[in-house]
């Protein structure tokens, strides 16, 4: 029989790294989901900004895409590797964003973010974490709608944000968004999230933790232009496995 939870505390995987991919995932609007034609090419060529990076952000009404998440571990030999989809829906009306992680492997499991609340389901159990109730989690969900919305001052009242170029073949050349905690309560755990991309194509996001823990995420069959009709709404935005 399946145990109902209430306000549990975030388990430290299978909740902060979670709601980090969660929103981090968001990124996918930087042109993605776009055909190639004469402004795809022209935003390759040009270097891309943090601001022009947020403005992209800032347009997008849903995502869907497939993720591969390795964490290493230093007590660990070998990373921990999951593999699942993620859902992204922007708020419209009353209707806040919402976001939904759901986990095939190595088990089945969906993290939801819905109206304030982080949920979970694992098949065993359910959890229902109030996010007014917990500082850390809170700070994560709002800077990254922050981050969504592209809203750059908000923003970086908790985070420094910088681009990097990276040298390589493509003439575009391949760069770096990096986002750096300012304090606490992020700077305690977190020392950086990386977003790496080619030109104008996100290839994967990095976050480094303060004890040296390491999460790569790479990212395929990307949709960053998704809309959910009423059905599919209903049906990825749930706690059903």
């Amino acid at each position: 029989m399946r145990r109902p939870c209430v306000d549990a505390p975030v388990p430290r995987v299978a909740g902060l790294a979670a709601l980090l991919l969660l929103a981090h995932v968001s990124l996918f609007s930087l042109g993605l989901s776009g055909a190639a034609g004469p402004a795809r090419v022209q935003a390759q060529e040009a270097a891309p900004t943090v601001d022009s990076v947020l403005a992209r952000m800032a347009r997008i009404p849903g995502l869907h895409t497939s993720y591969r998440e390795e964490k290493r571990i230093a007590l660990l030999s070998s990373p921990i590797v999951s593999e699942g989809t993620i859902d992204y829906a922007r708020g419209a009306g009353s209707r806040p964003p919402r976001m939904a992680r759901r986990t095939t492997r190595p088990s089945a499991q969906v993290v939801l973010i819905d109206a304030g609340e982080l949920r979970m389901n694992d098949g065993r159990t359910t959890s229902r974490i109030d996010l007014a109730s917990q500082p850390v989690v809170r700070s994560f969900v709002d800077s990254f709608l922050q981050l969504l919305v592209g809203d750059r001052a908000a923003l970086e009242r908790t985070y420094t944000l910088s681009i990097e170029r990276v040298a390589n073949e493509s003439p575009a050349g391949g760069w770096s968004l990096v986002l750096r905690p300012r304090g606490a309560p992020l700077s305690s755990f977190l020392r950086e999230i990386r977003f790496e991309g080619q030109g104008d194509v996100l290839t994967r996001m990095v976050m480094t933790e303060v004890s040296g823990d390491v999460t790569t995420t790479t990212f395929s069959d990307v949709d960053a232009n998704h809309r959910y009709d009423a059905a599919e709404a209903s049906r990825v935005f749930s706690l059903t496995l």
